[in-house]
């Protein structure tokens, strides 16, 4: 057995002996170290060889130069550890050569994260390289960083076990991880955050120092705004002595985070919607930006509504102060308490049952017009979210909002409605707009309100517009998670990635526990095409949500095309449930076939699922011309007549004449 050690060294050891074989040739080491890492494994072409260690020679000199490594290995390494297949193959028997890197790969794929991270004792082959042999070095460079990368990420899961368990080990397992990535700016803030907890803040500041120190030296760069804003925070706070004996305790888990007017399905919503609308990539990156459509009637605060069971809903909207609604609509307590019960219901994720509450109150008080409100925003939302086609959700908001105002014309959610309606079914931008400055002048410091603007923004592609309605509603209520998401996506959108992979790092750090921002950073890893960050950022997700079994079947990826096919086969998967559910009769939304047939760059079927959205008037449709994922299309004339098409592009001055909502 032949021990090649290429971790943190470079060594060759044979089976029972101290002293290291001496290999002086370094295109033989070279020859050695690709047939024992190169992918995938097994024999690997001459021709291959020959190009990779000897690009320069003519064709007789390096297919001997090429024979002469090959008879140097086995004469170290023993007849046997070189295999040829046929003329053309050759490769290395895997039962005789050993390799510390193959270990960790192996260790990789099996999840066994804390063994992974023990076994690292360094980069792969430090300082070795190989004159006249360019493209050897660049896949040399591309194994070295893959493989840290994913003892990296293998580093951080194990910290997310240590957490969970509330171990003692886990200020030690982030520091290890951390050091992996010194320049890891998310891994050294949660490293601090640790650190404050179990040691103090001084602790935690020699971190950011150490963090600074290194940007400045490798990059003669600083920390972020958001770093450098976490570090003043803990100068600031004066800290009460305690014991550094402390054990260090897991992140307390937020308690469960409202995702009103959100595409980002909560961990609580139903798996069909979730399986139709969040999906990562692509289509949470532009879909969950069109949310927030309707207003919620002046919620100012987060509710917090256990889906499955707890805290009675109608209590902790009452005592969150969630409504100001006029006093005569609480004097009928019965039906204030079935409207607060369906806007808690509707906070915590379950919309369906939200919708349910709202026409059983319509039904039993038909002049009650906050629940007229409510229903029009819950049907609005079925159809964003694709539960109902738009052909049926649409008329349903557009009657009861046109209820609701005529009981009540200072409702403002009901303008919003009547205005997200105009826009996204109509296509009438201009009465749209009228209708939604109707609502948002009742309202003026409702986020949802400044967000449906944004939405009228995007219609028409201005998205820097889009972007500075989004900070408002961020700015106008930033203790709700879901603001800060709505900014990064739109950001996202607006191709301003730096901004929000900087907001998604912060919500992070604010937020551990929830998914949300994880899966929005993987749709803008996914569009920035960091297969490996997104692929990673999906499993934590999932994790994250307690769906194991999910990010089970995700792998760790080795390098950017395995983490690329890896994502493939997540797209191709969802076509196969879309249209399993379809067979059984349920409404699929025709974008959730385009977005994926677009993350597969499957132009035809792309192009055919675009059509059917202009047909079905999706409520979607706006995105196509900005979302990232349909790029590869916009020089093929199909997609240009397309989107030449599309009527209300032409349309694109408010009208001036009353706001009287149409009938």
């Amino acid at each position: 057995m032949i021990d090649l050690r290429v971790l943190g060294t470079l060594a060759i050891h044979r089976s029972g002996e101290q002293t290291p074989v001496a290999l002086t040739q370094p295109k033989r080491l070279a020859l050695l170290l690709y047939l024992t890492l190169a992918e995938p494994a097994g024999a690997t072409s001459r021709d291959t060889l020959l190009a990779l260690l000897w690009p320069d020679a003519d064709a007789e000199s390096a297919r001997h130069a090429l024979r002469n490594a090959l008879h140097g290995l086995r004469e170290m390494l023993g007849e046997t550890a070189i295999v040829s297949r046929g003329n053309g193959y050759v490769g290395l028997d895997p039962t005789v050569v050993r390799c510390d890197a193959l270990e960790i790969r192996r260790l990789l794929a099996d999840r066994q994260w804390e063994d992974a991270v023990a076994a690292w004792h360094g980069n792969l082959a430090p300082g070795f390289n190989v004159s006249g042999a360019p493209e050897f070095e660049r896949w040399l460079d591309g194994q070295r960083t893959a493989l840290r990368g994913a003892v990296t990420e293998a580093a951080w899961h194990r910290v997310k076990e240590l957490e969970r368990s509330g171990d003692a080990g886990l200020v030690a397992a982030a520091r290890r991880a951390w050091a992996l990535d010194p320049a890891d700016e998310a891994g050294a803030m949660r490293l601090m955050q640790y650190l404050d907890t179990a040691v103090g803040r001084n602790a935690a500041l020699r971190v950011y120092d150490e963090l600074a120190e290194h940007l400045r030296r490798e990059y003669d760069a600083a920390p972020s705004p958001e770093t450098r804003a976490f570090a003043a925070e803990l100068k600031a706070r004066i800290e009460l002595p305690r014991s550094r004996a402390t054990p260090a305790l897991p992140v307390a888990e937020e308690p469960g985070t409202p995702q009103t007017g959100s595409f980002g399905a909560a961990p609580s919503a139903p798996p069909t919607r979730r399986r139709h609308v969040a999906r990562a990539g692509a289509l949470i990156a532009a879909a969950i930006v069109t949310a927030g459509i309707v207003s919620v009637l002046g919620r100012r605060s987060t509710v917090s509504a256990a889906p499955g069971g707890g805290a009675d809903p109608v209590a902790e909207a009452t005592r969150a102060g969630t409504l100001r609604l006029a006093p005569k609509y609480r004097e009928d307590t019965s039906a204030y308490s079935s409207y607060l019960r369906g806007l808690a219901l509707r906070i915590s994720g379950r919309e369906s049952t939200s919708r349910d509450t709202f026409a059983a109150l319509v039904n039993r008080r038909p002049l009650y017009a906050p629940g007229l409100s409510g229903l029009a925003h819950a049907a609005a939302l079925a159809t964003v979210y694709g539960e109902l086609p738009p052909a049926e959700g649409w008329p349903k908001v557009e009657a009861a909002a046109h209820r609701a105002i005529a009981l009540d014309s200072t409702s403002a959610s009901a303008y919003l409605a009547l205005g997200a309606m105009e826009m996204f079914w109509r296509w009438d931008l201009p009465r749209a707009r009228q209708l939604i400055d109707r609502g948002l002048a009742l309202e003026p410091r409702d986020p949802e309100a400044h967000a449906v603007r944004g939405a009228w923004f995007r219609w028409h592609g201005e998205m820097d517009s889009a972007v500075a309605e989004a900070r408002t509603s961020y700015l106008l209520d930033p203790l709700e998670p879901s603001w800060a998401g709505r900014l990064a996506r739109q950001l996202t959108m607006a191709r301003r990635y730096p901004e929000a992979e900087a907001m998604y790092r912060q919500m992070m750090r604010d937020y551990p526990q929830k998914s949300g921002s994880y899966h929005g950073m993987a749709g803008l890893y996914r569009t920035m095409g960091r297969m490996r960050d997104a692929l990673a950022m999906r499993r934590t997700g999932l994790e994250i949500e307690g769906d194991s079994a999910a990010a089970d079947q995700l792998p760790i990826a080795p390098s950017e095309g395995d983490a690329a096919r890896a994502l493939a086969e997540m797209s191709r998967k969802e076509l196969r449930d879309l249209t399993a559910a379809a067979r059984k009769g349920e409404w699929v939304a025709p974008n959730a076939y385009a977005f994926a047939y677009a993350e597969l760059r499957d132009t035809n079927e792309t192009l055919r699922w675009l059509d059917s959205m202009r047909a079905g008037r999706d409520p979607l449709i706006h995105t196509v011309p900005l979302g990232q994922v349909f790029d590869f299309l916009r020089d093929v004339p199909r997609y240009q007549a397309w989107e030449a098409s599309l009527p209300w592009r032409e349309a694109s001055v408010p009208r001036t004449d009353p706001i009287t909502p149409r009938r």
